[in-house]
């Protein structure tokens, strides 16, 4: 018996829309998830400036890691990176004052 083994390329999930200051909604080809960022708390009067930011930062289908981390009345917490800068979305938005860290 011969096996073949085919190198499979990982696929990336893609931002479909940033709902809130912490709420994005994702695709990966086959599903469509909403995941709100994990470990963060958005101060209301920052809502507008992170959103700004957030969509700034992963356009309409801009490629993202995420890594579950539980869920909340239907919606994935999860960690998120984006794939172009390498670096976890949570992290930054507090480096930058958007949010305070819950974990």
């Amino acid at each position: 018996m011969i096996i073949f083994l085919f190198p499979f390329r990982a696929l990336s999930a893609e931002v479909l829309q940033v709902s809130s200051a912490s709420v994005i909604q994702i695709g990966d080809n086959n599903r469509n998830y909403k995941i709100r960022i994990a470990c963060i708390n958005v101060e209301e009067s920052n809502g507008k400036d992170t959103i700004t930011w957030l969509k700034n930062e992963l356009p309409r289908h801009a490629k993202v890691n995420f890594f579950p981390k539980g869920s909340e009345d239907g919606t994935l917490l999860a960690r998120v990176t984006n794939l172009n800068s390498g670096k976890d979305l949570a992290s930054q938005m507090i480096e930058l004052g958007y949010a305070n860290s819950t974990c």
